[in-house]
C-alpha cells in the first residue's frame, strides 16, 4: 500500500518542545491507521477528523482529480505554511477547489488550518505582504511611493546609512594604518555573525537580521490579488515534485518522520532524499530552441528542484521561528556549515558536491538568470515558458504584460541577496567563478543604481573568504571529509571594479518620465565614495600583510584602484603611495615565487 495517509495524533499535537536541534534523533514511519469514513452532513467534523481529510487531500497526486499534482509537491510536507502566513479562508478555498479540491475537503482543509493555528498560537498574519526571512519584517522605506527607479536608490541610501552605525570605520576618517585595517575588518565581522567584539555592534546585529532595500519575494504570489502576484518570484514551487509508486512510501515516511519530529536531522534527510525520491511529472519537453537552448532547458529543470527544495526550508524555518528554540539550524555566518563535521549528518556527505553546501535560495536566482538569458527572447514571458515546459497552468499564473527581463531581474534581485545571507563568502554556493566573486550579483544590483548594497556585499565577501575556516576548505580524493584551509586575506574585487565600476554612475528607467534626481545622486555618491574608498584602503594593508607574511603570492589588479583615489580621493597623494606600495610587495612576492 503507498504511503499516502497520515497518523493524525502526531500532526494534532505537535509540541512546540519538540527537538529541532542538530542531531535530534530519526523517527521511523509506522503504518497508517485506516481512514474513517467521512462524517455526516449532521455531525460536524471534529478537528482531528478534518486534519485526517485534509492531509489526504494534501499528498493525494492523482492527475485524474488534481492536474495540478498534489499540494506536498509545492509546499511541503504539510500545511503549516499556510497557517503561519495568513491565508484567508476564501484564498485557501478557492485555490484548494482550482486544485481539484471537493468542498468537503476544501472545508477540512479550512477547518484543519484554523485548529493548527490555535493549537500551536501561531501570531496573525496577512498572506499578501508575509515574506519569510525579510530582515526587520519589512523593506526599508516601505511605505515609498516613488518610480521604482527612484525608490531603489531611496532605499539604498537609507541602507548605507544604517550600516554607517555598524561600521563606523569604514565610514570614518581614512584608514592609514594596518591597526585601523584590522578594526574596519572586525567591525565587519562582528556585522557578519551577529557579535559585538570590535564594539560597533551592541544590539548583536547580524547579516541576516539587517534591514536592507530589497524586497524578499511572498511565500506564494497569486494572480488573483493583481499584476504584481502575476509571477514566479514566490517561495513555493510551480511545478509539483511527487514520489512515483516505487518511491512514495520512503518519501512521505521521511516527510512524517519530519512532522513528528522536526529535527535538524530529519529535516535534511528529507532535503537530500527530494531530488532522487520526487519527480516533476508535469514539467513538459523542453522545446526553446536557439545556440543554448540546452542551457535554458536544463536551467528549467534545476529552478524546479531548487524551488521545491527552498521551500522544503522555507516551512522548516517557520517551524523553527515558532518553536522558539535556539536551535543552530543556520549556524554561524556561513549556513549549515556544521553539516561537514557533525557525526549525526554523516548521511550530507554523500551528496554529490560536498564541498558546497545546501545554497537552494541563490540557485533560484542563478536558474531564473540561466533559463531566461538563454531562452528566445521574442514573444511574451508566457509563450516562452512554455517552450521552456511550464503547463498551462503555470503560464496562466503569469501577469500577460510581465517580461521575461523584468521576470529575470527581480528574482536574481531577491534570491540572491538572500543566498547571499546564508554564505556572504560566496566560497560553498556554486563551483563557477562567476559566482565566487559574485559576477551576476554585482549586475543585478548596478541595475538598480543599488551601489550601496553593491559595495557592502562586495566588502562582505572578502572579509568573510578572508576570516571564517568554513569558507575555506576543499576536498581531497576518496576521503568523505573535508580538510581546512587556513584563510587568507585576498583582493579579489573582480567585476566590482571591471568595466569602469570603480567610479559610480546611473542608469537612468528608459520606461519612465522621471529622472533621477542630482541630490540623491549626490547624496548616494557621497556615502559610496566614504565608504568604498575607506574599503579599498582596508583590503590594501591586509593584502599587504599577507603578501609580506603569509606568503601569499596571488596577485591582482590596481590600476582601476588608482583611477578611484585620482578622482575621489581627498588625499590622493597618500593613497597612490599606498597603491605603489602594494604593487612593488606583488612583484617582490612574484619573484619569490619564480625564483
Amino acid at each position: 500500500m503507498v504511503y499516502r495517509q497520515f497518523r493524525i495524533a502526531a500532526f494534532a499535537f505537535i509540541s512546540v518542545t519538540s527537538s529541532c536541534s542538530g542531531g535530534g534523533g530519526s523517527t521511523a514511519p509506522q503504518s497508517p491507521s485506516a481512514v474513517t469514513p467521512p462524517a455526516s452532513e449532521s455531525e460536524p467534523l471534529t478537528d482531528t477528523k478534518a486534519t485526517e481529510i485534509a492531509m489526504e487531500l494534501w499528498r493525494d497526486d492523482d492527475l485524474t482529480k488534481h492536474p495540478k499534482g498534489s499540494c506536498s509537491g509545492c509546499h511541503g510536507a504539510d500545511f503549516y505554511d499556510l497557517a503561519r502566513i495568513g491565508s484567508t479562508t476564501s484564498d485557501i478555498e478557492r485555490r484548494a477547489k482550482n486544485d481539484g479540491a471537493t468542498q468537503e475537503q476544501a472545508d477540512a482543509l479550512v477547518q484543519a488550518i484554523e485548529f493548527l493555528r490555535r493549537d500551536q498560537n501561531l501570531p496573525a498574519a496577512n498572506a499578501r505582504s508575509f515574506r519569510l526571512l525579510q530582515p526587520g519584517g519589512s523593506v526599508l522605506l516601505s511605505e515609498l511611493d516613488d518610480p521604482r527607479h527612484i525608490a531603489a536608490i531611496k532605499r539604498d541610501i537609507a541602507f548605507g546609512e544604517q550600516i554607517e552605525r555598524y561600521l563606523p570605520t569604514l565610514f570614518g576618517d581614512r584608514i592609514d594604518s594596518l591597526a585601523k585595517a584590522h578594526l574596519a575588518r572586525d567591525e565587519y565581522v562582528d556585522l557578519l555573525q551577529g557579535t559585538n567584539w570590535a564594539g560597533a555592534n551592541p544590539q548583536n546585529i547580524s547579516l541576516r537580521s539587517l534591514p536592507v532595500g530589497i524586497t524578499y519575494p511572498l511565500w506564494s504570489a497569486d494572480l488573483h490579488h493583481g499584476a504584481a502576484e502575476g509571477t514566479l518570484n514566490d517561495w513555493i514551487s510551480d511545478v509539483a515534485r511527487d514520489p512515483s509508486d516505487e518511491t512514495a512510501d520512503e518519501w512521505f515516511g521521511l516527510q512524517q518522520s519530519y512532522i513528528d519530529n522536526p529535527s535538524s536531522e530529519n529535516f535534511w534527510r528529507m532535503w537530500l532524499a527530494a531530488e532522487e525520491l520526487t519527480f516533476p511529472d508535469l514539467l513538459d519537453r523542453c522545446t526553446m530552441d536557439g545556440p543554448n537552448a540546452h542551457i535554458a532547458c536544463e536551467s528549467a529543470a534545476e529552478f524546479n528542484l531548487h524551488k521545491f527544495r527552498a521551500a522544503l526550508l522555507g516551512q522548516h524555518f517557520m517551524r523553527l521561528e515558532m518553536m522558539s528554540h535556539d536551535t543552530g539550524f543556520t549556524r554561524g555566518a556561513i549556513a549549515f556549515s556544521y553539516l561537514d563535521s557533525e557525526p549525526s549528518f554523516d548521511f550530507m556527505l554523500d551528496r554529490s558536491s560536498k564541498q558546497l553546501l545546501p545554497a537552494d535560495m541563490w540557485e533560484i536566482g542563478d536558474r531564473t538568470r540561466s533559463m531566461l538569458q538563454n531562452s528566445s527572447q521574442t514573444g511574451s514571458f508566457r509563450e516562452n515558458l512554455g517552450k521552456l515546459g511550464f503547463p498551462d497552468f503555470v503560464r496562466n499564473s503569469i501577469d500577460p504584460n510581465r517580461t521575461a527581463t523584468e521576470e529575470q531581474h527581480e528574482l536574481r534581485l531577491a534570491w540572491f541577496w538572500v543566498g547571499f545571507t546564508l554564505d556572504p563568502s560566496f566560497a560553498r554556493i556554486h563551483p563557477s567563478n562567476s559566482t565566487k566573486v559574485g559576477e551576476y550579483m554585482v549586475a543585478t544590483l548596478l541595475r538598480e543604481n543599488m551601489h550601496m548594497h553593491n559595495a557592502f556585499h562586495t566588502h562582505a565577501r572578502l572579509v568573510a573568504k578572508g576570516t571564517f575556516q568554513d569558507g575555506n576548505v576543499k576536498s581531497v580524493s576518496r576521503q568523505r571529509a573535508l580538510d581546512p584551509v587556513e584563510p587568507v586575506f585576498r583582493m579579489n574585487y573582480n567585476y566590482f571594479i571591471g568595466y569602469g565600476r570603480h567610479l559610480i554612475s546611473w542608469k537612468e528607467d528608459s520606461g519612465s518620465q522621471q529622472n533621477i534626481p542630482d541630490a540623491l545622486k549626490d547624496t548616494q555618491q557621497e556615502l559610496w565614495t566614504r565608504f568604498t574608498s575607506n574599503g579599498f584602503r582596508m583590503s590594501m594593508y591586509l593584502y599587504l600583510d599577507a603578501l609580506n607574511s603569509a606568503g601569499l603570492t596571488e596577485t591582482t589588479t590596481l590600476d582601476p584602484i588608482e583611477q578611484h583615489f585620482q578622482e575621489y580621493s581627498a588625499a590622493p597623494a597618500e593613497d597612490l603611495a599606498l597603491v605603489s606600495e602594494v604593487r612593488q610587495a606583488q612583484e617582490r612576492a612574484t619573484a619569490q615565487a619564480e625564483y
